[in-house]
């Protein structure tokens, strides 16, 4: 009886509404269900898997587990976290999953699930290799791996090229890799986006040219420098974790032309440390595509710093969206900041207490406020996250939200006035661990504003301490 339920079973479920769809229409269906690589911001190159395998696809039947296993695009995603113990087994899973895909382009990524330190006698060169032998194939590759030198041997020892590969991420592990040894990726036509971990970009070889999206974590000022003299063409760029030092004294940087970055609309900088070298990450730049601009560093020891850098962006007309981070010597920095990109839409502000400063000030609310000489015409959305003495200042917030959301509209009483635009304020959010108190008379103003449509947040998450005696 068991037997004759069988075909039973199978022609019943050959009746279900998606197998009678056509094969193209399951193809998508099925390729939408499955797993992807998602990049996240916050964790830099470092990607996580969303999503289910083909496998599970194959266990709901064997109409699916057929149509499944013969059909590549479902397996041309491909993440493979090694592990020691399951080393052997992930061979042979490889081994099967790849020939699956037929000539479909595969993007995949590699990484590990112990420590860097435990792979050090144990190089995956078998998987390695069988990823090398299909380098013809790569569409977009993460390569997390603590032996990038036997990696890169894999990729160099089959002497193709890499006809479609437009994305690459490869994170190099300080401890094993070699300075003096050369990552070649020049032989990659269609190469447009590429995520470096702690890099020696002298010794990596690739069409900086073409490149629309670079992203690199650990690079020294010199680098950085030379990176944009190469990649004229460049669109969105991130630094990360920026070594604020020179590394090759060699060089003269005063031998090289002004940065023109004529596409760039994004460029973001994170600074360990800082030092006077930091000057000359930019010197005198022509950005006038940017839109988008965010620093994270130590900008309290050296505000003069700070501000170098800034007059690289006071020409970009179009730059909207920006962000500071970590710290800022005073609010009257931050002002001095903020008045060299008047464009600016869009403001985010995380700092933190630095010598007892505390931000969201009268000075700050007094140029916000004045009509003749107003800090910051354009913006319309403000978000800051920090130490603030707003509590001493209520009053002042409240006319600067009553201002900007409410009369900054109205066109000058007078003809021939000074008066500038100004643009409405949409959403203003203020986080902050330090002390809030607010009376029920500016409350309710405030809660005037939302009701109006001004999308306003102010949080405080203030604990105050007691001393507590044990009974």
């Amino acid at each position: 009886m068991a037997q004759k339920r069988l075909p039973l079973y199978s022609e019943i479920n050959s009746l279900s509404p998606i197998d009678q769809l056509p094969a193209e229409i399951k193809t998508e269906i099925f390729y939408n269900a499955l797993g992807s690589l998602v990049n996240t911001e916050w964790r830099g190159i470092y990607s996580e898997w969303e999503g289910m395998y083909p496998f599970f696809l194959g266990k709901i039947c064997r109409s699916w587990r057929d149509f499944v296993w013969s059909t590549p695009i479902l397996w041309s995603t491909l993440h493979l976290c090694l592990s020691e113990d399951r080393y052997e087994a992930q061979i042979d899973l490889l081994h099967d999953w790849l020939s699956r895909i037929s000539n479909h382009p595969i993007s995949f990524c590699l990484d590990y699930e112990e420590l860097p330190d435990d792979w050090d006698f144990h190089s995956p060169t078998e998987v390695l290799t069988t990823l090398a032998s299909i380098s013809s194939q790569w569409k977009d590759i993460e390569l997390l791996l603590p032996d990038i030198k036997a990696c890169f041997d894999a990729i160099s020892t089959t002497g193709k090229p890499l006809p479609l590969l437009t994305t690459a991420t490869i994170r190099f592990h300080p401890t094993s890799f070699n300075p003096e040894l050369q990552l070649n990726l020049s032989m990659t036509p269609q190469l447009t986006v590429l995520h470096l971990s702690n890099p020696y970009l002298s010794k990596v070889l690739v069409p900086w040219h073409q490149l629309r999206e670079f992203l690199a974590e650990g690079c020294t000022v010199d680098e950085i420098r030379i990176f944009f003299h190469n990649a004229p063409q460049i669109i969105h760029c991130t630094f990360k974790e920026i070594n604020s030092v020179i590394m090759d004294h060699s060089l003269n940087l005063d031998l090289f032309h002004p940065v023109v970055l004529e596409h760039l609309e994004c460029l973001k900088l994170w600074f360990s440390f800082l030092d006077e070298s930091a000057n000359w990450i930019l010197g005198p730049a022509k950005l006038p595509s940017l839109r988008e601009v965010s620093l994270h560093g130590p900008f309290a020891s050296s505000a003069a710093i700070l501000l170098r850098i800034m007059q690289a962006f006071c020409s970009s007309q179009l730059l909207e969206n920006f962000a500071l981070s970590y710290e800022v010597p005073s609010e009257i920095i931050l002002i001095q900041v903020l008045e060299l990109v008047p464009s600016i839409t869009a403001l985010r502000l995380r700092l933190t207490k630095h010598a007892g400063n505390f931000f969201l000030s009268e000075a700050l609310f007094q140029r916000l406020y004045c009509p003749h000489n107003i800090l910051l015409p354009n913006l319309q959305n403000f978000s800051y996250h920090g130490p603030i003495s707003l509590t001493e200042h209520m009053d002042l917030f409240r006319d600067v939200l009553v201002y900007r959301f409410r009369q900054c509209t109205s066109p000058p009483k007078e003809v021939g006035s000074e008066q500038k635009t100004v643009s409405q304020i949409q959403s203003v959010t203020v986080d902050t661990s330090s002390q809030l108190v607010i009376s029920p008379d500016i409350q309710e103003e405030l809660d005037g504003l939302r009701r109006d449509g001004l999308d306003l947040s102010v949080t405080s998450h203030f604990v105050e301490s007691r001393n507590f005696h044990e009974l």
